[in-house]
């Protein structure tokens, strides 16, 4: 039966036509983890992302009216939200990102809505000064509650992921929303050695550069630049 199964599931993967995203060229943030997971799910699919000037271009002509990422899937069909998104990807071919248990798959999403929140009720301010006060007194207090939220999923959960010993669409949205965000000094005003304070945050992050699905990714990208 298992056999069955994962015939059936190579050939629905194959029999699909091309994903296309669109992000911004050289981010990560949003668009990565849908990246990864199209990657991961082994499905035919292309990365047409723009770069900035090109977006503002496009947009003031009408185009991308919900910001970006965007992804248009082979039935034709074009779709935003970027957690939704990496949800769909996740559950397609054989990589096991989103998980098929009902309870499992609540934890997922409501670990990806966490790394969300942590991102979008950062404070905004069009002067920096004040920008600064805002983001500052956001890390110290309720971005240090979405942080303590996630390592304790990570120690709930015996790690070394947020849903223990295997890796989910969670744990990617965790690096590219947060981790990769904040540590690469992208994360305004909050310090790249900001996430030192959560260990096993760091050390989740690290596991998650040694999977296969990573590391497939990265080499991945790393051939197609070249």
């Amino acid at each position: 039966l298992g056999i069955i199964l994962f015939f059936l599931g190579q050939i629905q993967t194959s029999d699909m036509g091309t994903h296309t995203v669109v992000y911004f060229k050289g981010g990560k943030g949003r668009g990565e983890p849908v990246r990864i997971a199209l990657h991961a799910a082994g499905v035919e699919w292309k990365d047409a992302s723009v770069n900035y000037s090109e977006f503002q271009e496009a947009k003031a002509a009408g185009k991308y009216p919900a910001g970006l990422p965007e992804l248009t899937t082979p039935s034709g069909k074009t779709y935003t939200q970027s957690l939704a998104m990496a949800r769909y990807c996740a559950r397609l071919g054989s990589s096991a990102l989103y998980p098929s248990d009902p309870e499992d798959a609540l934890q997922v999403d409501v670990l990806m809505d966490v790394c969300q929140d942590a991102l979008t009720k950062c404070p905004q301010d069009p002067d920096q000064e004040v920008k600064k006060a805002k983001r500052e007194e956001y890390a110290a207090g309720k971005l240090k509650s979405y942080m303590n939220q996630l390592s304790q999923a990570v120690e709930g959960s015996g790690g070394p992921f947020l849903c223990g010993k295997n890796l989910t669409i969670a744990d990617i949205v965790l690096k590219y929303f947060l981790m990769d965000m904040i540590t690469s000094g992208n994360f305004d005003y909050v310090a790249p050695e900001y996430v030192n304070e959560w260990p096993l945050l760091v050390a989740a992050d690290k596991a998650i550069d040694e999977t296969d699905i990573i590391k497939a990714y990265t080499a991945y990208t790393a051939a197609e630049a070249e």
